[in-house]
């Protein structure tokens, strides 16, 4: 078995792009994407929300689309307020969705992975194939999430 550790970084609000994001507005767009994750990260094709207990820990199940990680997971997600959401799925898979301040004053997003990779061996290029693959994903969960958000602030899903 292998674990792949990966992340990636994006600005929320790089220069010229509009409208700028609020925190607020940032962690409200997090908060649907616990129970819609499908209108954030292009490979989910759906999400189900299973049980909402008392202290906001969303148990939900996960379809990807063709060329996921993995077909369907089961996920635990707890909420941070204002800086980060974690997705614990059942094998262990954990991803963290991070919102933190950058030394020049703005807004960035970090997605944390460390996928459980049962059918592949440490140190195989089959493993280093997967983890490059699992990179290209994560930069574009990245990106597209704060595009939906920006999306959402517009058409007013999310309010200011």
């Amino acid at each position: 078995m292998v674990t792949l550790y990966l992340s990636h970084t994006a600005p929320i609000n790089p220069s010229g792009i509009t409208p700028v994001l609020t925190i607020r507005q940032i962690w409200a767009g997090l908060q649907r994407k616990v129970r819609f994750a499908q209108e954030f990260v292009p490979i989910i094709e759906s999400c189900t929300v299973l049980e909402e207990q008392p202290d906001g820990t969303v148990v939900r199940d996960v379809v990807f689309k063709e060329g996921g990680p993995k077909p369907k997971a089961r996920e635990t997600v707890k909420e941070y307020y204002p800086s980060w959401v974690d997705f614990e799925q059942e094998d262990g898979t954990h991803v963290r969705n991070v919102i933190s301040d950058g030394s020049d004053g703005g807004l960035y997003m970090t997605y944390m992975f460390e996928f459980k990779m049962d059918h592949l061996e440490e140190g195989s290029e089959k493993a280093e194939s997967e983890r490059l693959r699992l990179k290209g994903m994560a930069k574009g969960a990245v990106g597209s999430s704060i595009e939906a958000i920006r999306e959402m602030v517009r058409d007013g899903r999310i309010k200011n």
